[in-house]
């Protein structure tokens, strides 16, 4: 019999070209690809595109930025339950935010309140150190502090600032599904339910995003730990906001998303004329502080002047009087 054809007694099925070879109890072996299964390809084609997206939001993150806007907003205005309900979640059933009453929460508020009252004099006072030729060689480049301002200033300050007056969208609070008068309206909705110092978008949101841009302050290696690091913080300061029933959930994300685009539009086109803006900085002070010190010794020396001549003056003065009430000799 052929060989090919039986095994004999091993059992052995011999073959030739892409034959497989059989033995007893023993599975045929399977294909390459087939140990694959569909959900393991699924999952790589979902990180290889993650990877594709997240390279994409590096390359332009303000266009990133900008859908993200659009989205979100679009988001809380189709679907008004996501504000309610997060807002619900830290009230009572009777619509009070006892939260708001908490020392430790009004505390960690406060820490918030102040970073820009200590952060923005600080970036200042280093722009004047740049601008009057101190010596300035452990301090943050010129436009780096320039970022800093521009952020809140800009982003925390304007644009949060305008729409709060233009929008007039009322408190948690204030509103009727949380036992107040005011109507609940969707974000971007022009409504007169709020007077001035309105809830959309947060403010003190907006403050607490702006703080990361401090992280542009710090060394390029440690930007990114740094900016993880500081993000929870900035989070637990702006979802204190909703936990008090000042603002809905969507205030504080279009507040943040904001300020976000504000800072990398900042970012980018300081970064580009970093070198420009650092030379017009450093030492444009040094001719106002010499006319400031020519003034002040001029008026030195004009008062020093005066008074000469005031003692001068005196000295006659008091001479005339000795002479007029001395006695005659003789």
């Amino acid at each position: 019999m052929d060989p090919r054809q039986t095994g004999g007694k091993t059992g052995v099925r011999a073959v030739t070209g892409e034959e497989a070879v059989e033995r007893p109890g023993q599975s045929p072996a399977r294909r390459p690809g087939h140990s694959r299964g569909a959900w393991q390809i699924r999952g790589e084609e979902m990180l290889r595109k993650a990877v594709s997206f997240g390279d994409a939001c590096r390359r332009e993150p303000v266009r990133f930025l900008a859908y993200a806007l659009i989205a979100t907003s679009f988001a809380f205005m189709a679907m008004p339950w996501i504000d309610l309900a997060a807002s619900g979640w830290f009230a009572s059933a009777d619509g009070q935010f006892g939260h708001a009453r908490d020392p430790i929460l009004l505390a960690l508020r406060n820490v918030n309140r102040q970073v820009p009252q200590v952060l923005l004099p600080t970036m200042a006072a280093i722009l004047i150190a740049h601008a009057f030729g101190a010596r300035t060689g452990w301090l943050v480049r010129p436009h780096q502090a320039l970022h800093v301002l521009c952020v809140y200033a800009i982003g925390s300050g304007l644009a949060v600032s305008l729409l709060k007056e233009v929008v007039g969208r009322a408190r948690p609070e204030d509103t009727i599904p949380f036992g107040g008068s005011a109507p609940y309206t969707v974000p971007w909705q022009l409504a007169d339910a709020c007077a001035r110092n309105c809830s959309f978008p947060s403010g003190e949101a907006g403050s607490a995003a702006a703080m990361l841009s401090c992280v542009m302050l710090a060394p390029p290696s440690i930007r990114k730990p740094l900016f993880w690091s500081l993000a929870p913080v900035a989070i637990v300061f702006s979802m204190l906001r909703v936990a008090f029933g000042k603002h809905f959930a969507s205030d504080v994300v279009v507040s943040w998303l904001l300020v976000a685009l504000v800072a990398v539009v900042s970012w980018r086109w300081l970064e580009r004329r970093a070198d420009g803006i650092d030379r017009a900085i450093t030492g444009s002070g040094a001719p106002l502080a010499a006319a400031v010190a020519r003034s002040l010794r001029t008026a030195v020396a004009l008062l020093s002047r005066r008074r000469a001549a005031r003692r001068t003056a005196s000295a006659g003065d008091d001479g005339l009087r000795r002479a007029a009430f001395a006695r005659p000799s003789g």
